[in-house]
């Protein structure tokens, strides 16, 4: 009898600890802190850095981007969400501060672009663009001293 009770509470304390590890121990924006060295490639190339506070506002960035025709640089501002299987979204507002050749969207006017994201690690985090027309696909990498590839 107290083979089977002590069982019991051992699977019980499982399947507890199993649900909460799922619901309760998932990801967050708070996953998501700090500043991230930014690549993609598709429609339009680029790399840059932002920052995202751990509550869900990229607070600051610089991206250099290339269609081919136009080459931009500009500041960032956006959001993002983050689900607990660590799946969840991206909005950056770009706005153009330097035209490196063509012609980049106005100042006046911020291109918006969105995103799927899937949190791979504390350090790395993957992005697919979800816009129509604009075939995006990069990595976002935490920066963090001393600089050194950690992959």
């Amino acid at each position: 009898m107290k083979k089977g009770l002590g069982m019991a509470l051992i699977v019980a304390a499982v399947a507890l600890y199993g649900s909460m590890g799922r619901a309760g121990f998932g990801f967050s924006v708070k996953n998501v802190r700090g500043t991230y060295a930014s690549t993609f490639h598709g429609t339009i190339d680029g790399t840059g850095v932002l920052t995202a506070d751990g509550a869900g506002n990229i607070v600051a960035g610089t991206e250099t981007v290339n269609d081919g025709t136009n080459g931009c640089v500009g500041s960032l501002k956006g959001s993002y969400t983050v689900n607990p299987d660590g799946t969840g979204t991206l909005t950056i507002h770009f706005t153009t501060t330097k035209t490196l050749f063509g012609a980049c969207p106005s100042p006046s006017n911020p291109m918006l672009n969105n995103a799927a994201i899937v949190v791979v690690s504390d350090r790395k985090i993957e992005v697919s663009g979800t816009d129509l027309d604009l075939l995006e696909s990069g990595t976002l990498t935490k920066q963090r001293p001393p600089f050194r590839d950690f992959d």
